[in-house]
């Protein structure tokens, strides 16, 4: 690319992602870097009920949310 910037994905740590509690919660962030996909994809795709729900963590409605880790790695593994 003559002059313009490469794009870097970092690619998922496996070994923190085994590590990860399949009971615990992924981040935005983290299921972005985990899954590849944007969030303007991720988003879509939870509208369209073809991802894991994005749930609240807390009380508060402007509150932290996360997607199930146990959720994600099921996608992840049955995406094709």
């Amino acid at each position: 690319m003559a002059g313009g910037k490469r794009s870097r994905r970092r690619v998922p740590d496996k070994r923190r992602l085994r590590a990860r509690d399949p009971r615990g919660f992924f981040s935005m962030e983290e299921t972005c870097e985990i899954t590849s996909l944007s969030r303007s994809t991720i988003k879509r795709m939870v509208e369209r009920e073809t991802f894991p729900e994005y749930l609240p963590l807390t009380d508060d409605p402007n509150g932290r949310k996360g997607f199930r880790v146990f959720e994600v790695l099921e996608w992840l593994a049955n995406r094709g």
